[in-house]
């Protein structure tokens, strides 16, 4: 019978983003995060010695788009910070502290982010407001596992 692997419930994550100065500031009131994903293009490589199946290379490669979910606070830090980095059209670092198992151990990555995209929510009354950030990573870096701290 095979090994009962856990799932790892995600909570206390983290996201971390530069501002102006070049400070990481934790952007608080983060609701869901996608963490980045790296893609290969195929190509396809079929010539007539194929046997009649076509053949592939890999080619180019791609981070996904990253999304992050928070809560929208309209004229907070945070919310400046989000609106200054993504008007300054740059690619600045971040980083993103995941949860690596349900005993609080945790990774932390790193890497650059051009933002694209901060979406507002429409507002109704007596609703809870969330904002969407979109970016384009170009390199990310997981570091290893580290143990939670001993109380």
């Amino acid at each position: 019978m095979a090994d009962y692997v856990e799932g790892v419930v995600a909570i206390e994550e983290e996201l971390h983003l530069t501002g102006s100065t070049g400070t990481l500031t934790q952007i608080l009131g983060l609701k869901s995060i996608k963490e980045p994903s790296f893609t290969l293009d195929e190509v396809e490589d079929t010539d007539m010695g194929s046997g009649g199946v076509k053949d592939y290379v890999a080619g180019l490669g791609d981070w996904t788009l990253f999304e992050a979910v928070i809560k929208h606070r309209p004229g907070s830090e945070d919310h400046l910070l989000i609106e200054e980095h993504l008007l300054s059209r740059e690619r600045r670092a971040f980083k993103i502290v995941l949860r690596g198992d349900n005993a609080g151990s945790t990774v932390e990555a790193t890497g650059e982010i051009l933002l694209l995209g901060y979406e507002k929510p429409s507002r109704a009354p007596g609703a809870v407001v969330d904002a969407t950030l979109r970016g384009r990573v170009r390199q990310y870096t997981e570091g290893a596992l580290t143990a939670p701290e001993a109380p």
